[in-house]
């Protein structure tokens, strides 16, 4: 196989961009998520991919439990600050207005809508962590259309 065809390929695939949060009782992390679909109507389940050695992986895993932050098209510096770029930034939600869910998980007030999801399982899956969580909590911040990967420019496929 041909691995520029391979990548060109994988990159036609369409992705939105999300903040997922979570905090624990002792911790909090964020990070930028690309790879993430709904994968069950009943229950309502989604699945995200999250890199193995990322420290927001262990902050979801304390809690149990996350925050799919839906992003507004046009909020591509946003995104970009919860993405690669900001990856050894500590507490990347630090100095920011933050909003929580009723259960107290963290919610950006600048995302258009929320998921809150409750860890099921996981999944390795080669350099990533195949994460399913069902739906628990859901909130509309405004209308608008989602930010998608190929409107920022950011390669994260292939």
């Amino acid at each position: 196989m041909d691995a520029n065809t391979r990548k060109t390929v994988m990159r036609m695939f369409t992705y939105g961009l999300y903040v997922v949060t979570s905090r624990s009782d002792t911790d909090r992390g964020a990070f930028l998520a690309n790879w993430l679909t709904q994968c069950s109507f009943e229950p309502p389940l989604v699945v995200v991919a999250v890199e193995q050695d990322a420290h927001s992986l262990q902050v979801l895993r304390a809690a149990g439990r996350f925050v799919v932050n839906v992003l507004e098209s046009g909020q591509r510096e946003q995104a970009g600050w919860f993405g690669r770029h900001s990856v050894k930034v500590g507490d990347k939600l630090a100095n920011r207005d933050l909003h929580r869910t009723p259960s107290g998980q963290i919610v950006l007030p600048e995302a258009l809508a929320w998921l809150e999801c409750e860890l099921r399982s996981e999944t390795p899956a080669g350099d990533h962590v195949l994460v399913v969580a069902e739906v628990s909590d859901a909130g509309t911040v405004r209308d608008g259309t989602p930010l998608q990967l190929k409107e920022t420019g950011f390669k994260y496929a292939g």
